[in-house]
């Protein structure tokens, strides 16, 4: 394998693991401290100029809340390997809320997801409700 083939593994792994924690939410630093290394270090990883070791990589998925398999399915679909995942629902339809919090929620990590939880109940138990459970204004 050539030199450049690496680089441009490395590159594509460290865009998989950045789309992956941008679409969980997460900075740089929020992800970075979760899996126990530097923020320059992750960005480094990101960027394709330093490779992680398999213990790192995984502990980058667990902080961004992913399995390690999927980060490793990213980058076998970039490199063509992989069939590209169909879409979550087809363009032009209006999502499902449920189906919407469920996809989310399993994109969250466990923390996250127990600060939400707990701020909803937080605020449901602020709002002032009638006999029948309806939220009034």
């Amino acid at each position: 394998m050539s030199a450049e083939s690496e680089q441009s593994i490395g590159s594509i792994l460290g865009d998989a693991l950045r789309a992956r924690r941008e679409d969980s939410g997460l900075s740089l630093r929020a992800a970075a401290e979760r899996a126990g290394m530097s923020p320059a270090h992750l960005s480094e990883v990101e960027r394709g100029l330093k490779e992680p070791s398999f213990g790192a990589l995984a502990r980058i998925a667990d902080a961004i809340g992913v399995e390690a398999g999927e980060v490793f399915l990213d980058l076998a679909i970039a490199l063509g390997a992989a069939p590209p995942r169909p879409a979550r629902r087809p363009l032009g339809f209006a999502p499902d809320p449920l189906d919407e919090v469920e996809w989310a929620a399993g994109r969250l990590h466990p923390d996250d997801l127990r600060a939400l939880a707990a701020f909803g109940a937080f605020l449901a138990s602020q709002s002032p409700t009638t006999d029948q459970g309806v939220t009034t204004a």
